[in-house]
């Protein structure tokens, strides 16, 4: 199997806090979930995609907004990492969210952008 150094190698597995931004229906977070991270949160412009994420049992906390030039009620510098699989593009998270996403990370930590 394929190894990867350590991405935080002071901190365990379960004390990386992730934030999955368009956690969608939580499938990123299930399989964050089964490589040992457990603090995870899920943020999604649809409540309906989170409601189905919750039912995955793999994310701490919901957040319901949409991404774009506004400040969300994220603190700056909570999350040690940042997912987005999917989200951006043509009618999915704007451009101008990347200043916001690279905010709510504290700073020299791991985006991850598919």
């Amino acid at each position: 199997m394929l190894q990867f150094p350590r991405p935080f190698p002071t901190k365990e597995k379960d004390e990386i806090k992730i934030i999955d931004v368009a956690a969608g229906t939580g499938l990123t977070g299930v399989e964050l979930n089964k490589l040992g991270f457990t603090s995870i949160d899920a943020l999604d412009i649809s409540q309906e995609m989170l409601n189905e994420a919750e039912k995955k049992n793999v994310y701490k906390r919901f957040i319901c907004t949409q991404l774009g030039d506004q400040r969300t009620e994220i603190q700056t510098g909570e999350n040690d990492a940042l997912t987005c699989v999917n989200g951006l593009g043509n009618n999915h998270i704007p451009p101008t969210a990347l200043e916001e996403m690279c905010r709510i990370v504290s700073k020299g930590k791991k985006h991850v952008l598919f």
